[in-house]
């Protein structure tokens, strides 16, 4: 069913944001990030919202219900968009998803062998063609969130080109600090193509206890990052949610980890917007 339709302000100030969600560690809640956000600024706030799944196993598209294995998607964005001569268009790849003022570029089973094809490319354009592409559309929406993959692959290479914030979501339990400073230095190596590219830090799955708590607090003061102020906390609703293919804050719209995240979305909105 079809959320209920909230009144867009068509007014705008500014061309769409791209906001990449990215890690290089499994299990923090990368693409619970991107997706709860993605409806919450979509269904919520009445945000139009373009999702674009950069990543390999599709979650996002799944969540969505748009993951087709064969269906054209993000590979064709990266390979056949017209304006590397190709035959695509960015709005033909665009697939509506249930959700109100939500739409969806999907993962499809083709990104492995896109990202072979890129790398061995020898062509300026090769870590341009998102870019391009989402130029043609940022007229049309507010804010394109990116679920990308784990790997500093081709297609995340594209992405961050483009982006204007990472949001990077960090869990306490070991290696947090040298995974915030390989993440920043494989910006710095982007800036020359993106220079006004910046992070930020969300802290995911908080644990109820001290030390938790401390080293929390340690590692946004010895990063040296920006940090969003709300954190995620832990919560059995969210791994449920996965399990049956519904984003967060409509699965369990008064649950904890839902609540967080509409804290975090309203950071996010100041930030972006002022």
């Amino acid at each position: 069913m079809l959320a209920k339709k909230i009144e867009i302000d068509n007014r705008r100030t500014h061309i769409m944001k791209i906001i990449a969600v990215m890690t290089q560690k499994g299990g923090v809640g990368k693409t619970m990030t991107a997706s709860s956000l993605a409806y919450i600024l979509g269904v919520e706030h009445g945000k139009r919202v373009l999702i674009a799944d950069a990543d390999q196993q599709g979650n996002i598209s799944m969540l969505y219900g748009r993951f087709e294995p064969q269906g054209i998607g993000m590979s064709e964005l990266l390979e056949k968009h017209r304006a590397i001569g190709g035959t695509y268009s960015t709005e033909q790849l665009i697939d509506e998803t249930p959700y109100q003022n939500i739409s969806i570029i999907p993962a499809n089973g083709f990104l492995m062998r896109t990202n072979m094809t890129l790398l061995l490319l020898e062509q300026d354009n090769q870590i341009l063609r998102f870019k391009m592409a989402m130029e043609e559309i940022q007229d049309r929406y507010d804010y394109c969130i990116v679920d990308c993959g784990l790997l500093m692959d081709m297609t995340v290479t594209n992405v961050l080109v483009a982006a204007d914030l990472v949001i990077l979501p960090v869990k306490v339990g070991g290696f947090e600090i040298e995974a915030i400073v390989n993440m920043e230095e494989q910006l710095e190596d982007l800036r020359g193509f993106n220079p006004d590219i910046r992070m930020k830090l969300l802290m995911t799955m908080r644990q109820k206890n001290m030390t938790s708590l401390q080293v929390e607090e340690w590692l946004k003061a010895s990063s040296g990052q920006d940090c969003f102020q709300t954190a995620i906390r832990r919560s059995i609703v969210a791994e449920k949610a996965t399990m049956e293919r519904v984003p967060l804050p409509k699965f369990s719209k008064s649950g904890i980890v839902a609540k967080d995240y509409r804290e975090v979305a309203e950071e996010l909105l100041k930030d972006m917007e002022g």
